[in-house]
């Protein structure tokens, strides 16, 4: 089967490619316009691997990126707004991947979601994930949909920013931290967006989890054990937490917390029924004892 994956050099992206490669696909892997890009991307290990550069905010980057392929695994999404917009990434993008998918005759579109995706949410980037994934849905193809909770692995974003926090003597930690999420390794997640590629049974919208739900000051933790670091900690209301992240986000161009990410921890990150195993087979690997990769420096 010939797969195309966009993000594909990004943090799942990259997963998916390998499982993909692994099982005999041929791949267009479609990675950012940033220079070395083509670096991150996995060994081919002697299959078809076809590289080209795409940026789903410019629909004229897309045209023709989904010709001759028989599914699409769409992976780009921006988790905060920074540089990029939730609109322009995880709406507008999701618009041009739908258009060109249909124009080049694709026959399925497996969409990685996010948890409480919902176009009505009340918060922002949930609201802007479930209006991409309402693109997907009613694009008229056939479509997957993963709603993952928290992602882990070597790579990710959010245990190494936890991490960081630990440089302070005291780790003020937002509201009482029951929060919950139920992390799921980035390796399951790409077993799961392949499963939904290659068995035409699955169809729909799941939600996915890892092997149990743990809360914030758990995964706080498992994050000091992981980093053998261990400080006190601070239940700190959300309230008094969020003119910090309002200056942290004037002066830094990429702070360690935003005010939308403090009111998300009032949605719980769990799901209601795990579909990882039951649906797509995949066995969820456990979130303890598996952090030890932040002790490595990143990029080794």
């Amino acid at each position: 089967m010939r797969v195309a994956v966009t993000g594909a050099n990004g943090f799942v992206g990259r997963h998916v490619v390998a499982r993909l490669l692994l099982g005999g696909h041929d791949v267009r892997a479609l990675i950012s316009e940033r220079p070395g890009a083509e670096t991150e991307l996995p060994d081919s290990g002697g299959r078809t691997l076809e590289v080209r550069r795409a940026d789903v905010r410019k629909p004229e980057s897309l045209r023709g990126a989904f010709d001759g392929v028989d599914a699409v695994v769409h992976t780009v999404a921006v988790p905060t707004e920074r540089k990029q917009k939730f609109a322009e990434v995880n709406v507008a993008g999701v618009a041009h991947v739908v258009a060109e998918a249909r124009r080049g005759g694709v026959r399925r579109i497996v969409h990685m979601g996010a948890l409480r995706a919902d176009p009505a949410s009340r918060y922002p980037y949930l609201r802007s994930k479930g209006q991409g994934e309402a693109l997907v849905t009613g694009s008229g193809i056939a479509h997957v949909v993963l709603q993952p909770s928290l992602l882990f692995g070597e790579g990710d974003d959010f245990f190494p920013r936890l991490a960081f926090s630990l440089i302070f003597p005291v780790v003020p930690v937002p509201g009482d931290g029951k929060a919950r999420f139920q992390p799921v390794h980035v390796d399951d997640i790409a077993q799961a967006l392949v499963a939904a590629v290659e068995r035409r049974e699955i169809s729909g919208v799941h939600e996915i989890g890892g092997a149990e739900p743990v809360t914030y000051d758990e995964m706080l933790a498992e994050t000091m054990r992981a980093t053998g670091k261990r400080r006190p900690i601070l239940h700190v209301p959300v309230p008094l937490m969020k003119p910090p992240a309002v200056v942290m986000g004037l002066v830094m161009a990429d702070p360690p917390v935003t005010v939308a990410q403090l009111d998300l921890l009032a949605v719980d990150n769990t799901p209601h029924q795990n579909a990882l195993e039951p649906v797509f087979g995949v066995r969820p690997r456990p979130f303890r004892g598996a952090l030890d990769y932040l002790r490595r420096p990143r990029g080794t």
